[in-house]
């Protein structure tokens, strides 16, 4: 069972499939020292500002609706594809009830793979009651993580959405090495392009290890290695496309490398946001890569195959003025 959950620690650690947000106290957008497309801010500003906006993003991406589309694909040991799972799901950003600083992506999965899921909205009814039951709040969202993958196979992935840019996390940051390759224009955006490379390991970045329980922003991976290659570092390396003027991620390409005689990219991430009514931009495409990492034959280097891809479709997003309601969309 392959696993990549994104969550923020608590002081109790959450269950292995809990997922999390522990959202920061700014409750305005913070104010971006703005230069103009000719101006260029030096890495140390770009930074700093882009980890205030995704802050921000952490405080205000909740309490929206949005119609999820997830395709898996699965592939064959020569990395062609040989089969394809379609699920649609209300996608909800449920705000717990046990703590008003912690949310979850709550799914009230409709179709899989073009057919209707029968009584789905009676059951969602149902659901929300008995969630209201749960005595903690570990309980509450590993109850939220079960309803939501329960039509997932070999993958368990959840918690993309509620973090953007988990490098740029103050917990995080100390550990990565960033580089301004330039800047460019994206969607008709002036952005920057910046570079980062885990260089030392982390307690709150746990590779086929059991999690921390320490405080803060955590990545828990689980990846498929030969067993020559499970004592090798491991790290996370990407490329940020930040805004010139408002500092807002507009893209990440994610990776995870094992140390061989070169990186070899073991599982690969790639968030795409678009623009929202709510001052910060919204998750429109998440695709999940993960490799199958192998001797090629006839060699003693390691090298990757296909083994699974995820991506994760996002309709318009909209607030809702209730505290919890899934809707059936038409």
């Amino acid at each position: 069972m392959i696993k990549n959950f994104i969550r923020a620690g608590m002081l109790i650690a959450f269950a292995v499939c809990g997922a999390s947000a522990q959202t920061p106290s700014p409750t305005t957008a913070p104010t971006a020292a703005s230069p103009t497309p000719a101006t260029v801010a030096s890495l140390e500003t770009i930074l700093t500002e882009a980890e205030k906006q995704v802050a921000f993003y952490q405080e205000t991406f909740k309490d929206l609706l949005a119609v999820e589309t997830k395709t898996f694909e699965k592939y064959d040991k020569n990395g062609e594809l040989k089969d394809e799972t379609v699920i649609e799901s209300n996608f909800f950003v449920y705000q717990s009830s046990k703590d008003e600083k912690t949310s979850a992506e709550l799914r009230n999965v409709v179709k899989a793979d073009g057919k209707l899921v029968p009584d789905s909205q009676a059951r969602a009814d149902r659901f929300l009651t008995e969630l209201q039951k749960s005595k903690t709040v570990e309980k509450e969202l590993e109850e939220i993580q079960d309803e939501g993958l329960r039509y997932d196979k070999t993958l368990k992935i959840s918690g993309f959405t509620l973090f953007e840019a988990i490098a740029l996390a103050s917990n995080l940051r100390a550990v990565f090495d960033f580089k301004l390759l330039g800047s460019e224009n994206y969607q008709g955006r002036e952005v920057y392009l910046v570079n980062y490379q885990q260089t030392k390991k982390s307690p709150f970045i746990t590779i086929n290890e059991k999690e921390s329980k320490e405080k803060g922003i955590k990545a828990d991976i689980d990846a498929g290695l030969p067993g020559a290659l499970k004592k090798a570092d491991k790290f996370l390396r990407g490329k940020l496309w930040i805004d010139r003027e408002t500092f807002q991620i507009w893209r990440e390409e994610r990776q995870l490398t094992v140390q061989a005689a070169a990186p070899i990219v073991a599982q690969e991430t790639v968030f795409e946001y678009a623009p929202s009514e709510f001052g910060i931009l919204v998750p429109k495409k998440i695709t999940f890569i993960d490799n199958s990492v192998k001797k090629i034959s006839k060699t003693d280097e390691f090298g990757a195959v296909k083994n699974a891809r995820v991506v994760f479709d996002y309709s318009k997003f909209r607030k809702t003025n209730v505290e919890v309601q899934i809707i059936d969309e038409p």
